[in-house]
């Protein structure tokens, strides 16, 4: 099931669980003091602008302090795994980001699978771009490939650890071009310094940093087959499948009933009209999702990645 629904479920029945947050955690016997919300990217990144722009909403339908904290490594695998071993009290959230916590999954050493975690809900998206610097002498993707072309395997293109490495393979395919990866943990905070010091000649992650970071890059290609309304005049390409998805998700065995409560609060978060705004400027498409929704979206990317 993909979430093609932006706003679906802001009704009044979204705002009436919302009012109704306090009986609906004392009734999950939820007695957090405070919420650890885990960032597993480095400051700046997308994980951490979701995490900034949920805070107040979530602080105000919680009634507790929301602690943001950095575990970052192995392309999010850091703070999946510290998620992963916390107590399943309602006390300790993280972002999830998909397809990244199920790709991160698979590396050596990794002691989590993605079907593990109990998911409370996905609040944006983003296509996939492919963006290079400012001053790069690749200012079309018909430029880029002829480049490539011209000199196989020497153009470099960044991405964030192994997932980034998955979905540039896949548009390398598409455009039948050899480059090579480089893969850039703790996320695309990092990203973007090489990209304005022009390290990299090519970087493919979110529309939305290409959006944010507009006056450092120039965006060449957006994946799938919708334009993006912040990136006006950017090509598309249908055969790349990329797209990032952002959540929130609990530890494993996190009890439904606190599972639900979060969800309320987090739906109440994310209905702020100053998130839905800020989203929609970003380059984001914004989602309300219930508890059985991000499940079948979480079964359905699962099962596309189990090979």
């Amino acid at each position: 099931m993909k979430i093609s629904h932006l706003m679906k479920g802001i009704t009044a029945s979204v705002f009436g669980a919302a009012m109704l947050l306090t009986g609906t955690t004392a009734n999950a016997a939820w007695d957090c003091k405070e919420v650890t919300f885990i960032v597993p990217y480095s400051p700046g990144g997308g994980s951490d602008q979701m995490a900034r722009r949920l805070q107040p909403g979530l602080e105000e339908a919680l009634g507790v302090s929301v602690n943001i904290v950095y575990k970052t490594g192995g392309g999010g695998a850091v703070g999946f795994s510290e998620l992963h071993r916390s107590k399943p009290d309602g006390c300790t959230i993280s972002n999830v980001v998909v397809p990244n916590v199920i790709i991160s999954s698979k590396g050596e050493g990794v002691g989590y699978k993605p079907d593990d975690f109990a998911y409370i809900g996905m609040t944006e998206s983003s296509a996939g771009t492919l963006m290079v610097p400012k001053d790069s002498p690749y200012k079309t993707i018909e430029a880029f490939i002829a480049g490539a072309k011209e000199k196989p395997g020497m153009l470099t293109v960044a991405g964030t650890g192994g997932s980034g490495a998955d979905r540039w393979a896949q548009l390398a395919e598409v455009l039948g071009i050899e480059a090579t990866y480089v893969p850039v943990s703790g996320g695309v905070g990092k990203m973007m310094p090489m990209l304005a010091g022009s390290h990299v000649d090519a970087a493919a992650t979110g529309a939305n940093h290409a959006t944010k970071h507009s006056g450092i890059v120039d965006s060449i290609l957006i994946a799938g087959s919708n334009e993006v309304s912040t990136l006006p005049g950017v090509p598309t390409e249908p055969d790349w499948n990329y797209v990032v998805t952002w959540g929130i998700m609990a530890p494993p065995g996190t009890p439904a009933d606190y599972v639900e409560a979060l969800n309320v609060a987090l739906n109440s978060a994310a209905s702020k009209p100053e998130v839905r705004e800020a989203l929609l400027k970003g380059g984001y498409v914004p989602h309300i999702q219930t508890v059985a929704e991000v499940n079948a979206f979480m079964a359905d990317e699962i099962a596309k990645l189990a090979d």
